[in-house]
């Protein structure tokens, strides 16, 4: 959305794709000419390529979807967007893609994210592929939503998997639209991959702790044996189909996703702001991040 709406702003006429149960309309928010369709389903938007000239394709299925879901979006999804670019000869193709993207055999969503990217890599089109640390802000990562959330919603303490020094380079949501614009409009972005990142470096303990004091919350941090909680999201995965706490996201939380943004600065001008000037605009700034 808030992609559209940057690029809406700057005179760029866009076609948005949206699930037909989405109860979400872009054209609510910025002038968009909205496809009720699925990327699972070609036939859904086979027909609306007249007079494209760039996809950006940032919609993807997360646990606590299944696996076989999350493979259907993201990578037959991404096999059906990249025949319906050839089709009508849209050359341009901007990709967003997870961090980190490793094929770890018990991570669906990883594995599914990497075999997105060889699809579109070895497309032939003109891509770019983007890289997101965890994104914060109005609009922003789903992950990064539900810690604020539930730092809210438990009181006195916050239960944490593991010892919390998993390493991370957060980024606020405006650099990510920032990111998109840069390589649409800068030609060394062509079929390169990029890793999108904050300007700060920052443990996840610590992350949360700051999103604490910025909320105004006292929270103590309990941390749990990464063991124990792997055993406990099974049997919860088990009981509780869609429940967030998944494998999956346990082995994401152990992985660190410090990206290093220094190739895309020194290519294409990306300049990302610090953790402490993005807290400032969200938390400061009163931007809904829940």
């Amino acid at each position: 959305m808030r992609v559209g709406e940057r690029l809406a702003s700057r005179s760029r006429r866009l076609r948005c794709l949206v699930l037909p149960d989405d109860p979400v309309d872009p054209a609510n928010r910025f002038p968009t000419q909205v496809v009720r369709g699925d990327l699972t389903v070609p036939d859904s938007f086979a027909a609306c390529g007249e007079g494209v000239n760039a996809i950006v394709h940032a919609a993807a299925a997360m646990p606590p979807a299944s696996a076989a879901r999350i493979r259907a979006v993201n990578v037959e999804g991404t096999a059906n967007l990249v025949a319906f670019a050839k089709r009508w000869r849209i050359r341009r193709f901007v990709y967003f893609s997870a961090s980190p993207p490793t094929a770890a055999a018990d991570d669906a969503y990883a594995a599914s994210k990497v075999e997105a990217e060889r699809l579109v890599a070895e497309s032939g089109l003109d891509y770019t592929i983007l890289r997101l640390a965890l994104v914060y802000g109005p609009g922003g990562a789903r992950p990064f939503r539900s810690l604020v959330s539930r730092l809210h919603r438990i009181p006195l303490v916050y239960p944490m998997a593991g010892a919390g020094r998993t390493r991370l380079r957060p980024v606020y949501i405006g650099d990510v639209v920032g990111a998109v614009e840069l390589v649409l409009s800068t030609a060394a972005a062509t079929r390169k991959t990029y890793d999108v990142s904050g300007a700060t470096t920052v443990a996840m303990r610590d992350l949360v702790d700051r999103i604490a004091a910025a909320e105004g919350l006292h929270r103590l941090r309990v941390h749990l044996p990464m063991a124990l909680c792997r055993v406990t999201s099974r049997a919860l995965s088990r009981l509780l189909p869609a429940s967030v706490y998944t494998p999956d996201a346990l082995l994401g939380l152990a992985e660190d996703a410090d990206l290093d943004h220094t190739r895309f600065q020194e290519e294409c001008g990306y300049a990302p702001i610090t953790l402490e000037q993005g807290f400032a605009r969200v938390f400061g700034g009163g931007e809904a991040v829940r």
